[in-house]
């Protein structure tokens, strides 16, 4: 089936074009994550615990994982484009009504819209990186959209909270939607691509349900659980390794979030050089080993800081490069469904991320933080031969 396209020429068109994409996640990414650093102005000023105000993270992650899906195939019949925008569009508006929320119960309603926002958005960015790029740098225009994700680690998210610090968790709503506000004007740069010629619900659903796309599926349920928990309960274990304080434990993540960027664009590299398949496999691979060296770490304690931000360094370095070999493999698995593809890889990874924070939660109570990278890499490791054998690349 062919997909209208606007190119200046595939061996000749410029990654820039792709700039635009990477905000529209920076900006999703950053609307995620910056409600952790703002919790306690959140849960004074509208008057609930903390632990409950916590569930505005969790609310924005269900309705970005599984609507990331629903999105997908809601949309299928139109142009990305359009999706892209219209994405942003309510992504803005339901924060800067979120900035003037009087109560929990309405800010946790918007957070939910801003999620389902999100994941209409964040797919189309993905799907039109990918249809816009030339076939060999595939990887590295996908590598910039996720490095969109990373960026916010290093950037949405202390800035977010800065200003949080400075003028209330209000004002960080609104830091979030000027971001997306931006990424919106953006859109008008990124070239026109049309949908796939629609063939009905079942023809549109069924690449996903071959074989190899499930095995990702299943081989993402299983890493993520692994593998994202480490995410969520980064700040006990490495206290455990080595006594890291609230400061100390702002850098550790800052440096992750670095060498995060700089995965992801290994990752889209990689993709293009020797295949997604391969490019997962040593991806996960050095996960899995860090992950296992992290447990060591932590079950011997004493680190020093320099032994711990290594751990940080090496743990993004494997842990971020997956996602654009990722993309990659399923745009490639369902050519004719790849805005759905992809978007069940997005739904795949927040499921184990889910099923992570829970078993991770359960490892810290009886067995301690060390439990929690052991039986990360365990899983990651168990994941790999589950991966199907997608595309060798360019050796």
């Amino acid at each position: 089936m062919a997909v209208s396209v606007t190119r200046a020429g595939s061996g000749t068109a410029s990654i820039s074009r792709a700039l635009p994409l990477a905000l529209a996640t920076f900006a999703g990414a950053t609307g995620d994550m910056v409600i952790a650093g703002v919790l306690p102005d959140i849960a004074t000023d509208l008057r609930v615990g903390e632990p409950l105000a916590g569930q505005l993270v969790t609310a924005y992650a269900i309705a970005f994982g599984l609507g990331s899906l629903l999105m997908a195939v809601a949309t299928a019949r139109l142009p990305r484009r359009p999706v892209l925008f219209a994405g942003l569009a309510v992504f803005v508006v339901a924060n800067v009504l979120a900035a003037f929320a009087p109560s929990y119960g309405i800010l946790i309603v918007l957070r939910v819209v801003g999620g389902l926002a999100a994941a209409a958005s964040t797919p189309a960015a993905m799907a039109s990186a990918a249809m816009i790029a030339p076939e060999d740098r595939r990887g590295r225009y996908l590598s910039l959209v996720t490095t969109g994700i990373t960026a916010a680690l290093v950037l949405g998210v202390p800035i977010g909270t800065w200003i949080g610090g400075q003028y209330g968790w209000r004002a960080t709503m609104l830091f979030v939607a000027g971001l997306a506000l931006i990424a919106l004007v953006g859109t008008f740069a990124v070239p026109k691509v049309g949908a796939p010629p629609w063939e009905g619900l079942r023809a549109q659903l069924a690449p996903l349900t071959q074989s190899s796309v499930l095995r990702v599926v299943i081989a993402l349920i299983i890493s993520g659980t692994g593998g994202l928990m480490l995410l969520a309960y980064m700040f006990p274990i490495f206290r455990t390794a080595g006594g890291v304080d609230y400061q100390a434990m702002s850098v550790l993540f800052t440096i992750h979030g670095i060498a995060g960027t700089v995965a992801a664009w290994l990752g889209g590299r990689g993709s293009d050089r020797i295949g997604p398949h391969r490019t997962l496999l040593l991806a996960f691979a050095g996960y899995a080993v860090f992950l296992v060296a992290t447990a060591a770490v932590t079950w011997a304690g004493g680190m020093p800081i320099a032994v711990l931000g290594a751990a940080a360094i090496l743990l993004a370095l494997a842990g971020w490069a997956v996602n654009p070999p990722l993309q990659s493999m399923m745009y490639t698995l369902a050519p004719g469904a790849a805005a759905q593809a992809m978007a069940l890889a997005t739904c795949a990874m927040f499921i184990g991320a889910s099923l992570g924070g829970v078993l991770g939660g359960v490892l810290l109570a009886t067995v301690g933080a060390a439990g929690i990278p052991l039986a990360g890499g365990l899983l990651v490791l168990a994941a790999i031969p589950i991966l199907p054998r997608v595309g060798r690349g360019r050796d």
